[in-house]
């Protein structure tokens, strides 16, 4: 990027002396004025940054058709594929505490913003921004941590279904600690979004009720020695709503007369619960630290969340469209965590990953029946995620990640008697700029 500049600045200016040359012999006053206006439009494209990536991956799967959260899917009678993952291209715009972000991602199956925000800071202290548009919900460090730079393919599975895409429509406010400041690493974020996520392909819907949610997140993240050793915490919340579209919402899960876990339905003969709004809670907690040795870097880094999520029968996955069915509410929690650890001062990495999502904490296993209205989004499942990444240099990254995926038993629900053969190998190459 900063070649180009410099060529573009010589180039302006060669113009600029041609210009100059068609009618006489420029003076150095005239010199000085054309170098003048050449660096004007220097700094104006000094302003300009612009970076992407593209994820070019090849996946087999265990079984074809298979259903999971490592990109999607599998079609009917494929398990294995070529696929672009992301292709990202971003430009963002800095100038006067003004910040503008716009950001596509462009795959073989459709094109879509990313990002798309406005962001602009206190000229005065620099602790206070303001930011609306498209973009990362603040809940967690998941979302918050770039896909070009993650360690796995994907995200965590609780963070794809209870804040799918992770972006939403919204505005934030942002106080954070300058770079001058004692408590640099200091940053809290608070924020109002439509709830639905960004718009996705074949549903142009923004908002679906005239609720808006909330998210919050407070976290410290510094260097000591050097910037040998990296730490961090961090607190998030969401608080958000759900519209229950007719009167039927099974509000929690209880003992029957047979001694049984059951679905219990809300009190819908006293007081009417159509058009009623339940909540939508998600607490989490994140932590990192990472430190530079003899043997490389090791990090280990994640987080834990547990909360409430309205649903529907079938599906635990935070709605994007308006819903019309019964609607169900589940305690849940979930945990993910990262061992990584970089071989000396080589290129060669090694990931170990661990996660588990319960949708439903109140069931276990052998409970979990379909006469009680239960279904396969009351299932928990676990990962164990074991992966090598090559960084070859600045702008290409090789990885190959292989995902076992855990469901768990239940004797009792169809479907869900055995394992499912749904792990994921992942070959991915990523080129970046």
């Amino acid at each position: 990027m900063k070649t180009f500049l410099n060529l573009l600045a010589v180039l302006l200016l060669f113009n600029s002396s041609l210009k100059a040359q068609e009618n006489k012999t420029p003076d150095n006053d005239s010199l000085n004025k054309s170098i003048i206006a050449v660096k004007k439009e220097l700094d104006i494209l000094k302003r300009l940054k612009v970076n992407g990536w593209i994820q070019a991956q090849y996946q087999h799967a265990d079984t074809v058709g298979a259903f999971n959260l490592d990109g999607g899917d599998f079609p009917v009678n494929v398990d294995s594929r070529f696929m672009i993952r992301r292709g990202r291209i971003k430009f963002t715009y800095e100038n006067n505490n003004v910040q503008y972000v716009a950001q596509l991602n462009m795959t073989e199956r459709f094109v879509n913003v990313a990002d798309l925000y406005g962001k602009v800071t206190d000229p005065f202290i620099k602790w206070f921004s303001f930011q609306a548009g498209i973009m990362n919900r603040p809940f967690g460090y998941d979302i918050q941590y770039s896909s070009a730079d993650r360690e796995s393919p994907e995200r965590s599975r609780y963070t794809q279904l209870l804040t799918p895409n992770e972006r939403d429509m919204g505005a934030e406010i942002i106080v954070e600690a300058p770079k001058t400041s004692k408590i640099h690493g200091f940053k809290l974020v608070a924020g109002l979004f439509n709830g639905t996520g960004i718009t996705i392909p074949t549903i142009n819907i923004s908002d679906i009720d005239s609720k808006k949610d909330f998210i919050g997140r407070v976290c410290y993240y510094n260097t000591i020695n050097k910037d040998k050793i990296k730490y961090g915490v961090g607190a998030s919340h969401y608080y958000g709503f759900e519209r229950v579209s007719n009167n039927f919402l099974f509000s929690k899960v209880s003992i029957n007369s047979l001694g049984e876990n059951e679905f219990i339905l809300a009190d819908s003969i006293t007081k009417t619960v159509k058009g009623s709004y339940v909540k939508r809670l998600y607490y989490g907690f994140e932590g990192l630290f990472s430190v530079k040795s003899i043997i490389g870097t090791t990090t280990i880094r994640g987080e834990y969340v547990f909360g409430q999520q309205p649903g529907s029968k079938t599906s635990n996955k935070s709605p994007q469209a308006a819903t019309s069915g019964d609607t169900y509410l589940r305690n849940f929690n979930g945990f993910y965590g990262y061992f990584i650890q970089r071989i000396a001062k080589t290129k060669h990495e090694l990931v170990l990953k661990y996660e588990w999502f319960d949708p439903n904490t109140e069931v276990d296993s052998d409970n979990i029946k379909s006469i009680n209205r239960f279904t396969g989004a009351d299932i928990k499942y676990t990962a164990i995620g074991i992966g090598y990444n090559c960084y070859v240099n600045d702008n290409f990254k090789l990885m190959i990640h292989y995902n076992m995926v855990t469901n768990e038993l239940s004797k009792n629900l169809s479907g869900f008697t055995r394992e499912i053969p749904d792990n994921i190998l992942t070959i991915r190459a990523q080129y970046r700029f």
